[in-house]
């Protein structure tokens, strides 16, 4: 088997658009397990997450981690930026329960956040 040749020269062009972007990749041994993409985009008092998923493949090693580990990561990293706040950026119906059993709740403008104490 050949390897994968990812074009890392090309990263520089795309990461410039958001620079403070967390890209989170899950992996257990060769098996990617889980996908995290947050940005504060210009904000200082929240970052967002807007992609979170697990692999469909419900044998992966990691199945039923892969949010909670994420968000261990997104917190930690919204606490160096001096966020205050994570907020789901539209939330699938489907998995809201789930969110709410890591914290996160909607807040008076039916965003689904988790607010970070200090």
């Amino acid at each position: 088997m050949e390897a994968a040749l990812y074009p890392w020269e090309n990263v520089p062009d795309w990461k410039c658009k958001d620079a403070k972007g967390l890209d989170l990749a899950i992996w257990y041994e060769k098996k990617l397990c889980g996908l995290c993409y947050a940005t504060p985009r210009k904000s200082t008092i929240c970052i967002k997450i807007v992609l979170l998923q697990g692999h469909p493949d419900r044998s992966h090693p990691l199945r039923g981690l892969i949010a909670s580990m994420a968000l261990l990561a997104t917190d930690t990293y919204a606490r160096m930026l001096g966020c205050n706040e994570i907020e789901i950026q539209d939330p699938d119906p489907n998995v809201l329960p789930y969110y709410q059993t890591l914290g996160f709740s909607f807040d008076q403008t039916n965003r689904l956040v988790i607010y970070l104490n200090d």
